[in-house]
């Protein structure tokens, strides 16, 4: 915020005080002439400056937290109005009313136009109070908003150049064309069918950056075509099941979230005949969740940074999708992924 609380709550009671004073109180030296004008002036323009600063920043501050976002502004400002306007009448009310039964100046002020007035006034103040509050929540919203997004990009960059990073290193390279090569001696339509795969899998890597959010059904269809490379190479040692996959078009999710939890596995963990590794996604479209699941038979000696988890659970956190949650046993290993409803 440009001003933190305490100093805006500063601030702002002593500009009212000035503002008041200077501007409405001052008028009463050239009215009446009194001996005690300076002690009254005073008591009255802090007493006002008081009631008219304090509880509207109470109400502005306690609506704020309830409707918190610039998306719901006109609400808050709705509900804001309905406590403040008649608190600013009843402020001016009550101050003419005072002045005049506690005779303070020596002569009756209780008129309509005095009333209207010291209403008008009220008012004033508890407007442009609103509109400061608002105007500097506006941008600082704004700003957080411009930082994630920001944030956002580059998550997204680092979770692409992570995933490409993977794919173009010399031995994933040198593995997946050995693969090819032998396909092509003994399964020829394989053999295209993995070319093409292959294709498809590394312009999905390059274009993933493309959108913040993409169908689970795409994603799906991505996850199948990258887990068929990874089948090809691994045959009975890499097992894929998947459950409750239906209505994925009506669902979304940040793009690579899948295929870097695969790879995650794929990568920390044994993978032979005798001890395959077995991967289970779990879609629950009642809860919005997808679930991945494989057993645990870590590979000894391989360290682990964490940073893919990492980058994919601050993903979600700025596209504001919930948690994702990670749960390890020692025998399994699950990631929950939130997803988002796509608006039909």
């Amino acid at each position: 915020m440009f001003f933190k609380e305490k100093q805006l709550r500063i601030y702002g009671f002593l500009s009212v005080v000035f503002i008041f004073y200077f501007f409405f109180m001052l008028e009463m030296f050239f009215s009446w002439r009194d001996e005690n004008m300076w002690l009254k002036t005073i008591s009255i323009t802090l007493l006002f400056a008081l009631a008219i600063w304090e509880v509207p920043r109470y109400f502005i501050k306690r609506i704020r937290e309830r409707f918190q976002g610039t998306s719901l502004a006109k609400l808050r400002v709705r509900y804001t109005l309905l406590f403040v306007i008649p608190y600013a009448f009843l402020i001016g009310f009550l101050r003419i009313n005072i002045e005049h039964t506690s005779n303070l100046w020596g002569v009756p002020i209780a008129t309509f136009t005095t009333y209207s007035y010291s209403i008008g006034i009220s008012l004033l103040f508890v407007l442009l109070q609103l509109a400061v509050y608002e105007s500097l929540y506006f941008f600082e919203e704004w700003n957080k908003s411009r930082e994630e997004t920001e944030e956002l990009r580059r998550t997204n960059y680092q979770i692409q150049f992570d995933s490409l990073k993977v794919q173009i290193q010399p031995h994933f390279l040198f593995n997946a064309l050995n693969t090819l090569i032998g396909l092509m001696k003994v399964d020829t339509p394989r053999a295209i069918r993995f070319t093409e795969e292959m294709a498809r899998v590394y312009r999905y890597l390059l274009e993933a950056n493309n959108s913040q959010m993409i169908s689970l059904a795409e994603e799906m269809d991505f996850t199948r075509a990258y887990f068929f490379l990874l089948k090809t190479r691994y045959c009975e040692g890499l097992h894929l099941e998947a459950e409750g996959l239906t209505t994925m078009n009506d669902f979304s999710l940040p793009p690579l979230s899948l295929q870097l939890l695969i790879e995650n596995a794929v990568k920390h963990n044994i993978i032979t005949r005798e001890r395959p590794l077995h991967i289970r996604m779990n879609f629950e479209p009642a809860m919005g969740k997808l679930t991945i699941t494989n057993n645990m038979q870590q590979k000894k000696g391989l360290y682990n940074t964490g940073h893919g988890l990492m980058h994919l659970k601050k993903k979600f956190e700025l596209l504001h999708m919930g948690d994702v949650n990670i749960f390890s046993s020692g025998e399994i290993f699950s990631v929950t992924l939130p997803l988002k409803r796509i608006a039909s």
